[in-house]
C-alpha cells in the first residue's frame, strides 16, 4: 500500500472555518479518488496556517478494469450479406480491435456492435496529480481571498503545497505554487525549512519546530493548562467548549497564559464580564473556590511562554480597558429606564419594507396577549404585554451597541435593577432563547410567549414578502426561528392552533404581500418540517412521524404525542395486520374516485361480514370519539387495531366495488366513515410493515 501526505501552508486561517476545512478536504479527495477506483483511509489535521491530509493505504494502481464499448447497429454495421460494413471497420479501428473482436449486443434501443476491451489501471499519482487540485481550488468558504494577479481565490494566500506519494512529490501546480517536499516550522519559534519525506517524518518534524499538527492535542493541552494555571490562583477555569475549540485553532503551539483584571469590575453583572472576556477578547474567565467569578483570566499564545509579560501586560491592558467601558455604559444606561427607551425604537429599522423595531416591537405586544388567552395563560397576561413591550428596548442603550451578542440579557438586566417584576425581566432577559437546537428555553410562561410571538411575527412578514428559504440559503435565518417556535410548543409543552396563530400574526402586518391564508398554506408546512427533525432526533422512525404528519397538524405537540402513540403500539402483534389492511381501504377509496359520505344504510347490507363489520366499527365509533377527545391516542390505536380481524373477514368475503351503486356506495361510505375516523390519530398506510 502506498503513503499520501498533502499539506497546503497559507497566511493565518480564521478559526472558525478550520474544522469544516478538514471535513470538506477529507470528503472531497476521498470521494475524487473514489469515483477513479482509489479507496483509501484519509486523516487530516490542521493549524491556524496549515491545511493536511494523509493517507497510508492507498494503492499504488487502479486495477485494470474491462469496459464495453457501444458502436453502430447491426443494420448499419453488417450488409445483406452479414459483411462488415465500413461503419463497423471504423469503429473496430477506433477501438484499436480487428473486426472480427465486435459483438453483438441487445440493448433497450435494439441490437448493436460491441467490443469489450481491458483497460489498464492508472498510477495513483496521476490520479492525485488531477484530484487533488479539483477539489482545493472548489473548496468554498464564507469570505474568500484574492492575491498577486488576482485570478483565483481561496480562503488565504497559499505559500507552498507538499504533495508526496511514497516519499515521491506528486507534480501539481496549486494558485500557481508547484508541489514539493518543503514546508516550514512555527513563525517565530523555528522559522526555518523542514524538508520531510513522508508522513511521520512530517509530524516529527513539524513536533520538534512547534508546530503541533492535531488540533485534538493541542485542545487537550490547552485544557490541562487553563486548570493548571487556575488552580495555582485557587480557582478553576470555566469549561467552555466552544471557546476552548475557537482557541486551539488560532495557534499552531497550545500556549497558555495567565493574567488577571481589577477585581472592583466584579461589581458588574458577570453576563457583562463574560462576554467581554469571551466574545471580544477570547480569553476564558475563572472562578474561585465558591463557584464566584474571580479576578483572572486565561489567555491563547502561539508560543511557549511570557518570559517577559508582554501578553499577558497586553491582554490585562486591552481587557481593562473594555470592563472600564462597560462600567460606564452600565451606569450611564441606567439613568434613562427601558420604558423611556421604547418611542426611540422607532429610529431602528427592522426591516425596509416591515417597518421599524417599534411597530415590530407593538406588534408582538399584541400577539403576545392574544397567544397567552389561547394557551390558557390569562393570568400572566399583564407580565405578557410588558415584557413584549420592554423586549427590544436595550437595543437602544450604548451596552448593546458596543456588546451585541448581550441584546436581550442587557435588557432583562437592566429591567430587573428598574424594579420590574421578576417574571417581566426574566422574560426580557431570556427572549431572544432558544437560538438553536440545543439551548435551553426561556424560564417562565411570558418569557416563552414573548417568545413565541417574535418568532411568528417575523415568520409570518417574511413569508408575506415572498422572503422564503431556498436550498441552503437562508440570510434572514428564518429556519432557526421556525425551529424555536416548535421546540417552544413541543419541550414547553403548549397547545395551540398553529394555522390561526399564523393567520393572526400576518394580519397584524399592514405589508401589501401573500394573503393571511396563502401566508398559512407555505408557513405551516414550513414549521412542520422543523417538527419532522425534531421528532427525528428524538429517534422516532421516517414512517411513524409520515403516519402523523401527513393528517391535519394545527398543533405540533399533540402531533408529537399521536407520534409517540404510533411508536408504541407498532410493536404490538395485531398492530402490522391492521396498517396493511388500512393501506387496502386507501387504495379502494383511491381507485373509487372522491370517497363516498354519507350515512350507512343497513337495508342495503346484505353480507354478514359487511354488518360484522359495520357493527363492530360504530361500536368502536363512540370509544374513539371520547379516547382521541382526552388525547389518549395509545388507547385510540388499540381499539382501532381490535377492528383487524372484522376488516380482514370484510376483505376477504365482501367485494366493494359492485355493479350496484347504491350497494357500492354504502360500502364505501363505510369505509370512508373508518378512514377519516382513523385519520384522527395517524394516517396507518404510512407504515412499513
Amino acid at each position: 500500500m502506498s503513503e499520501l501526505l498533502l499539506e497546503i501552508l497559507a497566511e493565518e486561517i480564521p478559526a472558525g472555518v478550520l474544522s469544516q476545512a478538514r471535513k470538506d478536504l477529507l470528503r472531497g479527495v476521498a470521494d475524487a479518488l473514489a469515483a477513479q477506483r482509489v479507496e483509501g483511509t484519509f486523516f487530516t489535521h490542521s493549524t491556524s496556517r496549515r491545511l493536511v491530509l494523509f493517507s497510508r493505504d492507498l494503492p499504488e494502481a487502479q486495477e485494470d478494469h474491462e469496459v464495453e464499448s457501444i458502436g453502430p447497429s447491426v443494420k448499419v454495421a453488417y450488409d445483406a450479406e452479414g459483411r462488415p460494413t465500413r461503419a463497423a471497420e471504423g469503429f473496430a479501428r477506433g477501438q484499436g480491435v480487428a473486426v472480427e473482436a465486435l459483438r453483438v449486443v441487445s440493448t433497450p434501443r435494439g441490437e448493436y456492435v460491441s467490443v469489450r476491451k481491458v483497460v489498464e489501471g492508472r498510477f495513483t499519482s496521476e490520479i492525485l496529480s488531477e484530484a487533488i487540485p479539483a477539489v482545493v481550488e472548489k473548496m468554498s468558504f464564507p469570505r474568500m481571498m484574492r492575491w498577486g494577479d488576482g485570478r483565483e481565490s481561496w480562503i488565504r494566500p497559499v505559500h507552498s503545497v507538499i504533495c508526496l506519494l511514497d516519499g515521491l512529490v506528486v507534480p501539481f501546480s496549486l494558485f500557481g505554487v508547484e508541489t514539493g517536499r518543503t514546508t516550514f516550522g512555527h513563525r517565530t519559534l523555528s522559522p526555518g525549512r523542514i524538508v520531510v519525506v513522508g508522513v511521520d517524518d512530517y509530524l516529527a518534524r513539524l513536533r520538534s519546530s512547534f508546530v503541533e499538527p492535531d488540533y485534538a492535542v493541542r485542545r487537550r493541552t490547552l485544557v490541562e493548562k487553563a486548570q493548571a494555571l487556575a488552580a495555582e490562583v485557587g480557582g478553576t477555569a470555566v469549561d467552555d467548549p466552544g471557546l476552548l475549540d475557537t482557541l486551539a485553532h488560532l495557534v499552531e503551539w497550545p500556549g497558555l497564559i495567565r493574567g488577571s483584571f481589577d477585581a472592583s469590575y466584579l461589581e458588574l453583572p458577570e453576563e457583562i464580564l463574560v462576554t467581554a472576556m469571551r466574545e471580544h477578547q477570547k480569553v476564558l474567565p475563572t472562578r474561585d473556590a465558591g463557584g464566584a467569578l474571580a479576578p483572572h483570566f486565561l489567555a491563547v499564545a502561539d508560543h511557549t511562554g511570557d518570559p517577559k509579560g508582554h501578553i499577558v501586560r497586553g491582554n490585562e491592558w486591552v481587557l481593562n480597558a473594555r470592563f472600564a467601558d462597560a462600567r460606564f455604559f452600565w451606569d450611564d444606561d441606567g439613568k434613562v429606564p427601558l420604558e423611556a427607551r421604547v418611542p426611540r425604537l422607532a429610529r431602528l429599522s427592522f426591516q425596509e419594507k416591515l417597518g421599524d423595531t417599534l411597530r415590530k416591537t407593538e406588534r408582538v405586544e399584541a400577539l403576545s396577549v392574544r397567544l397567552a388567552a389561547e394557551l390558557g395563560l390569562g393570568d400572566a397576561t399583564s407580565a405578557v404585554a410588558r415584557a413584549a413591550r420592554l423586549a427590544r428596548a436595550d437595543l437602544v442603550t450604548d451596552m448593546v451597541r458596543e456588546f451585541p451578542d448581550l441584546q436581550g440579557v442587557v435588557g432583562g438586566l437592566y429591567g430587573r435593577r428598574d424594579g420590574e417584576s421578576e417574571e417581566v425581566w426574566q422574560a426580557v432577559y431570556d427572549h431572544y432563547l432558544p437560538a438553536g437546537a440545543d439551548d435551553q428555553l426561556p424560564r417562565g410562561a411570558a418569557g416563552r410567549v414573548v417568545a413565541l410571538a417574535d418568532r411568528l411575527d417575523t415568520l409570518a412578514g417574511f413569508f408575506a414578502l415572498g422572503l422564503v428559504p431556498t436550498g441552503s440559503r437562508d440570510p434572514y435565518a428564518l429556519r432557526r426561528a421556525a425551529l424555536a417556535v416548535v421546540r417552544i410548543l413541543l419541550e414547553g409543552e403548549l397547545r395551540l392552533d398553529l394555522p390561526a396563530a399564523i393567520a393572526a400574526a400576518r394580519r397584524l402586518h399592514d405589508v401589501a404581500g401573500a394573503s393571511p391564508e396563502e401566508v398559512v398554506a407555505s408557513l405551516h408546512p414550513f414549521l412542520l418540517e422543523r417538527l419532522r427533525f425534531l421528532l427525528e432526533r428524538r429517534g422516532f422512525r421516517h414512517d411513524e412521524i409520515e403516519a402523523v404528519l401527513t393528517t391535519d397538524c394545527p398543533d405540533v405537540t399533540d402531533a408529537a404525542d399521536r407520534v409517540a402513540a404510533v411508536a408504541a403500539v407498532r410493536k404490538q402483534p395485531d398492530f402490522g395486520p391492521l396498517a396493511l389492511a388500512f393501506k387496502r381501504v386507501q387504495n379502494i377509496l383511491a381507485q373509487a374516485g372522491a370517497p363516498a359520505g354519507g350515512e350507512l344504510d343497513p337495508e342495503l347490507m346484505s353480507d354478514d361480514a359487511e354488518r360484522q363489520l359495520a357493527g363492530d366499527f360504530y361500536q368502536a365509533r363512540g370509544i374513539l370519539d371520547e379516547l382521541v377527545g382526552a388525547r389518549r391516542y395509545q388507547e385510540a390505536l388499540a381499539v382501532m387495531a381490535s377492528l383487524g380481524p372484522s376488516l380482514d373477514r370484510f376483505f376477504t368475503d365482501v367485494m366493494v366495488l359492485v355493479e350496484d351503486a347504491a350497494v357500492r356506495r354504502n360500502r364505501l361510505s363505510l369505509l370512508a366513515a373508518m378512514r377519516d375516523q382513523f385519520f384522527r390519530v395517524a394516517r396507518l398506510s404510512e407504515i412499513q410493515a
